[in-house]
């Protein structure tokens, strides 16, 4: 920790006893604190630390002076020149001080009367203060054309992972000789020096350049061993920990992956806004809610992943929705949106590609359209037939959890968990309009009351309780009613036909012999040929021998078929060609 002498303009310059604290943002915020509650307000002035931005590199520890109300800013770069007046800490005449308060550069001469703290960098002559690389590493070998080369692809906006790429083909070049050769991009390591926020750049989607936001200038390149590492995947991005704690054996802890992912990638490093780059800074996640699998297999909370492995990992849909909120600053648009062509991040897009597991193409929708088709294939299919915009395959509760608004995932969650309990033997729903309770009532039993709304009900006859009859006397007085029933249901089929895919009945009075289902299957009324999406998305079908359609397909074949929220009219409506659907 920091000497708390306090020191004037003629005192000497303090040493600290570890850089690490000076690099402690919390202590920072502490002093601030200390200071606030104790600031001198007598004529002799008030105390104000200095802090150079490039610390790490420059050596030159924080000073503490005491100035009063008439003191400039110029006169505090004499007073930082008569503190380092020889040495690489030297402060040449001819150099520029910038001052730089709560993140935010200062103009003019005057210092703010709220500060405690001022940041400093000093440039020398003829120092433009653009980005800089720097080897470190006794065997990272890169000439200055090759590090010129570094800075221009960072200067340009590449992400972390492609400079991780330009590098480690360079040492491959000039490192032939290396004692770890370079095998995979992930063993280099990018770190910003100095600034407000000094460490590692882990996400590989990462803009290099964003680092200035963080008002650092310098990015350090080193190498570790081949498997010292460990990549974390989630969201389509990969970020990667560079020498991971490990035990005894080796292995590196579940539990201490995942505090770093909360602790290094779902915290500060993503807070950019001025007077925010403290630590601490979060989208609340907790080490318990992170869900980590490794080769398709869940991976438990007291098992060990092996270095240089790859591990995905998950979190609850809140938190997922905060951090690329949080994250989208550093994270460049690099994907395009079929639907509405606007530009997208990687982590926007449906995670690791696929919309569903079972689909075998790549997604091109963004996350926010495959929502809005699910809000729109709710209004016009069942909800267990929802369907991936792009193919044919069924949408799986998670799916409908990642993508769809929270109000149209309750109502989908509301309906599957009905149909789950009517599957149960013996389970009734309260007929009670007004109440949505339900219960497994014993067999054989014919009265039951409700446990919610306490009506009651006849289990015999699926029906509320008929007062004043017994289940004979109610089932004489309505057995003309169920023959009617029965005629009604016989002549139903005599003008329907069942749906291929679901066997509801659907009738159709009017229009083309393309039918769709509200479940989704589409078919030909008159052969039950399935019309299917050819590779150029035309509408086809399988039609019998026996068809007239067989040899002499309708003109509407070979049509290109379109979302139904973006062509309510189109083959997917709910009353397609005039087709009405019964249940």
């Amino acid at each position: 920790m920091f000497s708390r002498r306090r020191w004037s303009f003629s005192s000497a310059t303090r040493h600290s006893e570890s850089s690490k604290h000076h690099r402690d943002k919390d202590r920072d915020r502490g002093r601030r604190r200390r200071h606030s509650k104790h600031r001198d307000p007598s004529p002799e002035g008030r105390f104000i630390e200095l802090l150079d931005l490039d610390y790490t590199l420059t050596g030159r520890q924080y000073v503490q002076a005491r100035i009063k109300d008439a003191i400039q800013l110029s006169h505090v770069v004499e007073f930082l020149k008569t503190k380092f007046p020889d040495g690489d800490q030297q402060i040449p005449d001819d150099a520029e001080v910038q001052f730089f308060w709560d993140a935010r550069r200062l103009g003019g001469n005057d210092i703010p009367k709220e500060a405690v703290t001022l940041r400093y960098r000093i440039l020398r002559a003829g120092d433009d203060g653009s980005l800089r690389i720097i080897p470190r590493g006794a065997n990272l070998k890169l000439r200055k054309s090759q590090l010129a080369t570094i800075a221009s692809e960072v200067a340009a906006g590449r992400s972390v992972g492609s400079i991780r790429e330009t590098i480690a083909e360079l040492l491959r070049v000039s490192n032939k000789a290396a004692k770890y050769p370079v095998q995979t991009p992930n063993q280099i390591v990018i770190e910003a020096a100095g600034g407000l926020r000094p460490g590692p750049l882990p996400g590989n989607n990462w803009e290099a350049c964003k680092v200035q936001t963080w008002l650092c200038r310098y990015l350090t390149v080193d190498m570790r061993q081949p498997t010292n590492y460990v990549v974390l995947r989630g969201f389509n991005e990969q970020y990667v920990w560079h020498k991971p704690y490990v035990n005894s054996r080796g292995y590196v802890d579940v539990y201490e992956l995942k505090q770093w992912l909360k602790q290094s990638v779902l915290t500060s490093p993503l807070v950019h806004s001025r007077g925010e780059h403290r630590r601490g800074i979060g989208v609340g996640v907790d080490v318990d809610d992170i869900r980590l699998t490794c080769r398709g297999k869940v991976v438990g909370k007291h098992a060990h992943v092996r270095p240089g492995r790859t591990v995905d990992f998950d979190v609850p849909r809140v938190v997922e929705d905060k951090f690329i909120q949080a994250e989208a600053w550093l994270v460049p648009l690099s994907e395009t949106c079929i639907v509405c062509s606007d530009e997208k991040r990687v982590s926007e897009m449906p995670n690791k590609r696929r919309i569903t597991a079972s689909c075998e193409h790549d997604a091109t929708i963004c996350k926010e359209c495959v929502g809005q088709w699910i809000v729109s294939s709710m209004d016009t299919m069942t909800w267990d037939r929802l369907k991936c915009p792009d193919c044919p395959q069924l949408l799986k509760y998670e799916n409908v959890r990642a993508f769809a608004p929270r109000d149209t995932f309750d109502r989908y969650d509301t309906l599957s968990a009905k149909a789950l309990l009517g599957s149960i033997p013996d389970f009734m729903w309260c007929l009670n309009p007004k109440c949505s309770s339900g219960q497994i009532h014993p067999a054989g039993c014919s009265r039951a009351k409700c446990h919610g709304c306490k009506h009651s009900l006849c289990v015999r006859h699926h029906v509320p309780w008929h007062s004043g009859e017994t289940c004979d006397e109610y089932e004489r007085r309505t057995r003309r009613q169920r023959r009617n029933d029965k005629a009604s249901e016989k002549h139903v089929k005599e003008i329907t036909k069942p749906c291929p895919g679901c066997k509801r009945n659907v009738n159709k009075f009017i229009g083309c012999d393309h039918v769709t289902c509200i479940c989704g299957h589409e078919w030909c009324w008159l052969c039950f040929g399935r019309y299917y999406r050819d590779e150029h998305e035309f509408l086809q079908c399988h039609h019998t021998q026996q068809c007239r359609y067989h040899d002499n397909p309708p003109n509407y074949e070979g049509g290109r078929a379109f979302m139904p929220f973006l062509n309510p009219g189109g083959p997917h409506g709910p009353f397609m060609n005039g087709a009405l659907h019964r249940m």
